[in-house]
Formats: structure tokens, C-alpha cells, sequence
């Protein structure tokens, strides 16, 4: 009777230590593509049984990562550091969206500042159908510090795999770390074309564009096999895994 016990035990310990390592590099992209020290990464715990997340500074009394599980109630359950201020943004949201297993909170430059010109990032080049006719914006400029903002932050995300809060940041979500990471990078590199296309008379795409876009990319994913991670992921992890630097600037 004990041994399906253990079982147990020991394949959920691999899924943490696997999630682990996988917040890991989301938070090494995030630094290089977003230049941020601020934000973090967050995961759920194998049977929700709490959420572990990941700085991507490092504990400011420690030299060790800053990785820590906490459970819903915002009780630390084992690691380095304590959760962060924002907690309630990964409590919330993964209360509210079962789908979602991962999220991202950073501060991307470029969607700030659309985000003060209430120009939501939307679809507008092949990267960027994800983000639809464009992500909610959250309208008021705060930290998500307690309980019921964090709920309203999720009422505002609704369905959507991104969302921007005004003059502050912006908040990817997920099914895998993968996806929330590419989808925050993705964002950010999309209100960077967008801001500049805006300089050269851009003023928006035409009505059909997101159904071709989306449409060609159907044709295109059936052209190829489906990897357990995605092609983005897979370069990013090599070139940390090889102990390669970022240099490429900007996104």
C-alpha cells in the first residue's frame, strides 16, 4: 500500500525540481529581453497545492536564487527569500483561470508607455496573433498588494494570455512556463513595432488581417511536428545551458 505512496511523492518532486529549473530560465530571458530586475515568474505546485515563484534578482540576504512556494493564504512553505509584495497577482488569477499554470509579472519599457496612452498591444505582425484585437488594460496605476486588487486584476485579464497595468507593467499567463514567458517577451517586442510603425503613419491593421494571420499560422503548424517546448524556448535555454551572454540589445 505504501509503495503507490511513493510513488506518488517522488513524481512530484521531479515535477517541482523540472518547474524549478524552468523558472529558472524564463527569469534569465525575462532579464535579458525586458531589463528588468524587478519582476518574477511564478508556477503552480503539482496538485495546487501551492505556487512556487521565482525573482529575478537574487534574495537580498542570501546569494542563493530567489525561489520560493508559498500556498494560497500567502504562507511560506519552503524555500529561499520570501513571496514577493505581488503575490496575490499568481494567487488570484491562478484561483480565477484553472487553465493558466504559469505567470509572468515584469516591467516592459514599451508597454508602460502605451499603456499611459491606453493603446492596447494587439495583433500586428506574425508573432503577435495571441494578443487578439488587443489585451486589457488594467486603468489604475497601483501595486497589486492585497487580495481583492489582486481579484480585480483577475476580473480584468478575463480570458486573455496577457494584460498591461497602466504606468506599472504587465502580467502574461499560461499553460506551461513556456508560454507565459514567450507570451510577456512577445508583448513587449510587439509594442516596440507598434510604437515605431506609429512613426511612419501606421494606424492599424485592416480588418482582415488577424483572420488571414491566424489562418496562415493554422497551415503553417500542420507542417511540422509539435515539440514539448517552443522553438524560442529551446534556442534561449541552449545559450543559457552553454553559458552564452545576451548581447543583442534590444528586443
Amino acid at each position: 500500500m505504501n509503495k503507490p505512496q511513493k510513488s506518488t511523492s517522488a513524481s512530484q518532486r521531479t515535477l517541482i525540481k523540472t518547474a524549478e529549473a524552468e523558472l529558472r530560465i524564463a527569469c534569465k530571458i525575462l532579464e535579458w529581453e525586458i531589463g528588468d530586475i524587478w519582476g518574477h515568474v511564478g508556477a503552480r505546485l503539482p496538485e495546487n497545492k501551492g505556487i512556487a515563484v521565482q525573482l529575478f534578482r537574487r534574495a537580498e540576504d542570501s546569494k542563493k536564487d530567489w525561489l520560493v512556494h508559498f500556498d494560497y493564504s500567502l504562507k511560506k512553505l519552503t524555500g529561499v527569500g520570501t513571496p514577493p509584495r505581488e503575490s496575490v497577482i499568481y494567487t488570484e488569477i491562478f484561483k480565477a483561470r484553472p487553465d493558466v499554470n504559469a505567470a509572468v509579472h515584469c516591467h516592459a519599457s514599451t508597454c508602460v508607455a502605451m499603456s499611459l496612452a491606453d493603446t492596447p498591444v494587439s495583433c500586428v505582425h506574425m508573432q503577435s496573433g495571441r494578443f487578439g484585437t488587443g489585451v486589457p488594460i488594467y486603468p489604475q496605476p497601483i501595486y497589486i498588494l492585497d487580495e481583492d486588487e489582486g481579484a480585480d486584476l483577475a476580473r480584468t485579464l478575463g480570458n486573455a494570455n496577457g494584460m498591461m497595468i497602466k504606468g506599472h507593467g504587465i502580467v502574461t499567463v499560461g499553460k506551461s512556463i513556456d508560454e507565459a514567458c514567450m507570451n510577456a517577451v512577445y508583448m513587449e517586442r510587439t509594442a516596440k513595432i507598434m510604437a515605431m510603425a506609429k512613426l511612419f503613419g501606421f494606424k492599424g491593421v485592416p480588418g482582415d488581417f488577424i483572420d488571414q494571420l491566424a489562418s496562415s499560422k493554422e497551415k503553417l503548424l500542420t507542417r511540422g511536428k509539435r515539440l514539448p517546448h517552443s522553438a524560442e524556448w529551446n534556442y534561449y535555454a541552449y545559450l543559457i545551458k552553454s553559458g552564452k551572454t545576451w548581447n543583442r540589445g534590444g528586443s
